[in-house]
């Protein structure tokens, strides 16, 4: 049993990595791979600035894919359908 749940985690965490990449690229509007908080709350109206700085592990004012992945991670960015 416990050999068949380690790839069905992985394989869950990965769907959850690629669909955090796939959002993250949809909102990306200037394509440098970083979301700012102003393309971040065009897919999450709700989204508050200091909910974005809590996200911003290293405050600089952007969010790199693994600072989304630990976001969603968190619960505190929803993960997309998809």
């Amino acid at each position: 049993m416990k050999k068949l749940l380690m790839p069905l985690a992985g394989a869950a965490i990965l769907g959850v990595s690629m669909q955090v990449a796939f959002a993250q690229a949809e909102l990306d509007t200037d394509g440098d791979g970083l979301l700012s908080y102003a393309e971040l709350v065009i897919g999450y109206p709700d989204l508050t600035e200091d909910a974005f700085a809590q996200m911003d592990t290293n405050a600089d004012g952007m969010l790199d894919a693994d600072e989304v992945a630990a976001a969603v991670e968190a619960g505190l960015l929803p993960a997309t359908d998809g």
